[in-house]
């Protein structure tokens, strides 16, 4: 009974993995097609190259391409992974459940509670130096990294609210709703089914979440972040929580950059700025306090999964 158990975990993941793979290259091709067309631009020729003078029309180009590779990666591939599990999809991604009104009050106020503990987590993460026997993993991972950081610099360059409205949802809401469909719907029942113990199966997607964004330099507050947003579906039965915390801080990166091009300068948004250490003391112990508590509260509205 263990080793068909065993089995069916395994074919599981590979079954996810597979399929996620499988969407990734067919979107990306997808994505290439439509931008070719519409936009008459190869974004994989524009991404090897360094884009000195970006214009409107190349930005637009990598904004669809990013929304439509994202969306067929992880929201398309969740879709098609509950079907060949024979799920009812909406039950299965934890999508029939709404979270009670007070957890509405609860994510946005956790979020900005952490934010300068999860910031000062960052800026220490950023400093970590590898051994000199992986100097060469670290040179491809920084090269990696600062690829990113230049795709994410192109996507943030917004001249009016149209473009916010665009980026709020290719890199804030798809992404929220489709990593939280993969790694809190599919995976975590996968893991869940097999090792029967919640909190174990929170920790173990949470991994696998930070290592799919392949930053070592951000790992350790996005793997904190990963791990609270798997409390959230415990703490709610259902996945809405973490897709919206997800959304609200992907949301909160989008309009700091939109704002502080135009002036709007704030300890939150100025990447120069050093957080008082009070400050960072005090969004700890606030960050735990308001947990702990919603902790309790949740186990009084709801039969929790404390394995």
């Amino acid at each position: 009974m263990e080793g068909k158990k065993l089995l069916r975990f395994i074919s599981r993941i590979l079954i996810a993995l597979g399929v996620l793979g499988i969407n990734l290259v067919l979107f990306t091709y997808l994505a290439e097609f439509l931008c070719r067309i519409i936009y008459h631009l190869s974004i994989q020729q524009l991404l090897l190259n360094n884009i000195e003078t970006p214009t409107t029309n190349i930005v637009d180009a990598i904004r669809m391409f990013q929304g439509i590779v994202s969306f067929g990666s992880f929201v398309f591939s969740s879709l098609v992974l509950a079907l060949i599990f024979k799920q009812k999809p909406i039950e299965y991604l934890g999508l029939q459940t709404f979270p009670k009104p007070i957890f509405l009050f609860i994510i946005p106020l956790l979020l900005f509670a952490s934010m300068p503990f999860l910031s000062w987590l960052l800026e220490i993460n950023g400093k970590l130096q590898l051994p000199d026997f992986l100097s060469a993993f670290e040179s491809n991972i920084k090269a990696l990294e600062l690829q990113n950081e230049k795709l994410y610099e192109l996507l943030l360059r917004m001249d009016n609210y149209g473009d916010l409205f665009i980026n709020l949802l290719v890199m804030a809401l798809i992404p929220a709703v489709g990593e939280e469909l993969f790694c809190r719907g599919v995976l975590l029942n996968i893991f869940f089914d097999y090792s029967g113990k919640f909190f174990k199966s929170i920790v173990i997607v949470a991994l696998i979440f930070t290592l799919l964004h392949m930053q070592i330099y951000k790992f350790v507050p996005m793997m904190a972040l990963a791990i609270l947003l798997g409390v959230f579906i415990n703490w709610t039965q259902g996945i809405w929580a973490s897709i919206l915390y997800h959304f609200l801080n992907n949301t909160m990166a989008v309009l700091g950059s939109f704002y502080f091009d135009r002036g709007y300068i704030n300890l939150f948004t100025d990447q120069n700025a050093q957080l008082p250490i009070i400050y960072i003391v005090a969004s700890f112990f606030v960050s735990i306090a308001i947990i702990i508590l919603t902790n309790k509260y949740s186990k009084k509205i709801i039969p929790l999964t404390n394995e």
